[in-house]
């Protein structure tokens, strides 16, 4: 058993990582249409309601923009957060499987995210109807918009397995998760741009700001949908997927650390 992440090793059980990711998607989608209804309207109801906030502050934009706008970041924002709190959960959800024979744990982490993309790509159709309302041309940098995704998914999963870490020994996590979730959106350039935040922050807070991991992914997204500003600079776009990468690294590291005392606790 190695200590630290193993890409042979997950290819190893990619049998049971599979059965994984299979049982939870008939889970969420046995009755299929709740399931989609539920991927569509809880995004829709955020981007009505921030939406509505974001055009009448930034009346310089028209309405549907201000609703596209929203509605690229938010839709990232779920996955992030749905990801995050899934990946949070998944080894104390899954403790029955700590009897069985031995498998590297990572694998239930990991499997926890194909769910959350399902309900990323059926709530792209929000996106699709938006553009088409307002009739945004698309840009050659869609082509683009997938590494922004794939960085959403390492920052749900890197930050996750920090909080999947702790939830074995401290119960109380759940609790706090969806917390910090929603006081990270309030943080990120979700409502409203990086370049509104950062012109309305002292300076010596701007590094703070773009220390925020879902700064970058959501910027790069945006980008990658509309061109133009959507990157506020170079400088505090690579920082912030910088961090990403970082907490991927720390997190997988942590996770490893304490994977062998998981059964003293479940």
């Amino acid at each position: 058993m190695g200590s630290f992440f193993s890409l042979k090793e997950v290819v190893r059980y990619k049998t049971l990582l599979s059965n994984l990711a299979r049982r939870d998607f008939l889970v969420r989608y046995k009755q299929a249409f709740a399931g989609i209804i539920w991927a569509l309207v809880k995004p829709l109801v955020s981007i009505l309601v921030f939406g509505y906030i974001a055009s009448k502050i930034n009346s310089g934009e028209s309405t549907a923009r201000n609703f596209l706008y929203v509605a690229s970041a938010m839709l990232l924002w779920q996955l992030f957060s749905n990801v995050f709190n899934e990946v949070s959960n998944s080894i104390v959800g899954n403790a029955n499987l700590f009897s069985k024979v031995y498998f590297p744990k990572i694998i239930i982490p990991l499997s926890t995210i194909l769910v959350c993309l399902v309900d990323f790509v059926i709530s792209l159709l929000i996106l699709i109807v938006l553009f088409i309302i307002a009739g945004e041309p698309v840009h050659w940098q869609i082509v683009l918009a997938p590494l922004f995704v794939l960085l959403t998914l390492i920052n749900g999963f890197g930050i996750g397995l920090y909080f999947a870490t702790i939830n074995v020994k401290y119960r109380d996590v759940k609790f706090i998760v969806p917390v910090l979730v929603q006081f990270g959106m309030y943080v990120s350039p979700v409502i409203f741009s990086t370049a509104y935040y950062l012109e309305r922050l002292p300076q010596w807070l701007h590094w703070l700001f773009c220390l925020n991991p879902m700064v970058g992914a959501i910027d790069g997204f945006k980008y990658c949908l509309f061109g133009g500003e959507a990157i506020y600079n170079p400088q505090t776009f690579a920082l912030s997927v910088g961090v990403s990468f970082l907490f991927l690294f720390t997190g997988i590291k942590y996770f490893f650390k304490f994977e062998r005392s998981f059964v003293d606790y479940i």
